[in-house]
């Protein structure tokens, strides 16, 4: 392109050259407008339109990428749908998480269903597990330092005045591989309702696990000796034997026994019975011959109040194949007073306010089983007998709680030979 100064500039009608700036022709006297150097088309503006595209597809990807990054470290909620359990997994691992009963820590329970007296009040533990996926190990410890709170809640029940309640979820000894324990409360009453446990995590994740309870009423079916014939063991076996065809199997039934001794054994093998021992006036209810506790249709502790068994220095006094709780009980004179025996997840004694004196071994729990069903046996006299406490069998993790128990004049008091935990704190030696 040539410098501008050396451009030659002619009149547009008689084709004179004109002075550089003239504004009209000195050779024609015409008057000529101010002309322009004509420069090549500048591309400039194709630039800036190219960066100006690439700067909105460099926004556009990078918005997306930006947006995914950021959605994918929101909180998220995980709800177990109705089923009791979550899998969850974070930048340590993956955990199974779910709520069940302790004898079951990987089976999640989503649905319980209690039976309830009328307007009985209950409690039982709802165990939250916290589980390595791949290994099935115990993970709560190390999961609950990522927690912020743990809440437990069920929605309003379908009978508003029956109550149905969580305990606050905590560490409880009750089952020590359990994360978190809930002691849920209910009033016994025809009823329903929906739980949620929420477990909100230091990331902001939240973890909903659902259960829900069904309450069903039971009848309690109370026979006195006006409504049956009891006075002799024949009359009281074959009224025994009889009940289940005349009661529900979910009934509790509560036999009301007359002042009297009954010669020779018991056997209580369909259902589960409560023997009432009469506490009125200065007869009591007494049992010469054993009582064999183990019924098919097992619905619950099989209770024993206010009875003597008197032994002639042989025999067990009451054998239990399942679940017997003997109250305000005396056992005198026995091989063996009471025994329990047997393998089955619903076994197990449990002994209150009773008196063993002269036996040769006053309580033998003879099993197998991986706990109690009450560890708790306070407020007992363990007198004169060759072995207070006799505890054979696989040992359990909760201690036999023997609190306000009196050993006097025992040749042994406790015979631990399975080394079963024991907290003696309250009890008394003499």
């Amino acid at each position: 392109m040539e410098n501008k100064q050396n451009l030659t500039y002619l009149c547009p009608y008689c084709g004179a050259p004109l002075p550089e700036e003239a504004s009209f022709c000195p050779h024609c006297a015409r008057s000529v407008n101010q002309r322009q150097e004509i420069l090549p088309p500048s591309i400039r503006w194709r630039k800036a339109l190219r960066r100006a595209l690439m700067i909105f597809v460099v926004l556009l990807l990078g918005g997306g990428i930006g947006s995914a990054w950021y959605l994918s470290n929101q909180p998220k909620v995980y709800d177990d749908g109705g089923t009791g359990e979550v899998i969850y997994t974070d930048e340590d691992g993956t955990y199974q998480i779910l709520l069940g009963w302790r004898d079951t820590p990987y089976e999640p329970a989503p649905v319980i269903t209690q039976t309830a007296e009328q307007d009985g009040k209950y409690t039982f533990p709802v165990c939250l597990f916290i589980h390595h996926k791949d290994t099935g190990a115990n993970a709560g410890g190390i999961f609950l330092r990522k927690v912020a709170s743990v809440t437990a809640e069920f929605d309003t029940p379908d009978d508003p005045l029956g109550y149905i309640r969580y305990g606050e979820p905590a560490y409880a000894d009750y089952a020590p591989d359990a994360a978190l324990t809930s002691f849920t409360q209910f009033l016994g009453r025809e009823n329903s309702a929906r739980g949620t446990w929420t477990i909100t995590m230091e990331n902001g994740d939240v973890i909903l696990l659902h259960q829900t309870l069904n309450v069903d009423l039971i009848e309690t079916v109370d026979i006195y000796p006006a409504d049956a014939p009891m006075d002799t063991i024949e009359d009281l076996q074959t009224l025994v034997n009889s009940i289940g065809d005349q009661v529900g199997n979910n009934d509790v039934v509560n036999l009301h026994l007359p002042a009297v001794t009954y010669e020779g054994g018991l056997s209580i093998t369909e259902r589960s019975v409560n023997l009432y021992g009469n506490t009125e006036g200065e007869g009591r209810t007494a049992f010469t011959g054993s009582v064999q506790v183990n019924p098919k249709i097992e619905n619950g502790v099989n209770y024993l109040y206010d009875l003597d068994f008197v032994g002639d220095g042989d025999g067990v006094g009451v054998t239990a194949a399942q679940r017997t709780w003997a109250i305000g009980c005396t056992f005198t004179g026995w091989r063996t007073a009471l025994m329990c025996h047997g393998t089955g997840a619903d076994g197990g004694i449990c002994y209150t306010d009773c008196r063993f004196e002269g036996n040769e071994v006053a309580v033998h729990y003879n099993t197998n089983r991986t706990n109690f069903f009450n560890s708790v046996s306070p407020d007992n006299q363990f007198l004169c007998n060759g072995t207070g406490i006799l505890i054979e069998g696989e040992a359990t993790e909760d201690d036999l709680d023997l609190s306000g128990c009196r050993f006097e004049g025992n040749g042994t008091d406790i015979d631990n030979r399975s080394g079963q935990p024991l907290d003696i704190s309250q009890a008394v030696f003499q």
